[in-house]
């Protein structure tokens, strides 16, 4: 079984549990994610814009059809 490299505009489960997208690939190892602004918690991370590790990137779970 293959598994994905995360990219831009995938949605990710992080090792924390929390799921959220990347908005901007920074450096081959390093996203901008997006938690989402549901709560002030979430859009507070959001507004943060601290990159993620791959590292910290449990698994793709979505990848747009548009993405290439």
């Amino acid at each position: 079984m293959s598994k994905l490299i995360p990219q831009e505009y995938d949605t990710v489960l992080l090792k924390t549990g929390e799921v959220v997208g990347l908005m901007e690939q920074m450096d081959e190892t390093h996203f901008l994610p997006d938690y989402g602004v549901e709560t002030p918690e979430q859009e507070e991370k959001t507004m943060a814009m601290k990159p993620i590790s791959i590292d910290n990137i449990e698994k793709v779970i979505y990848r747009s059809k548009d993405t290439y």
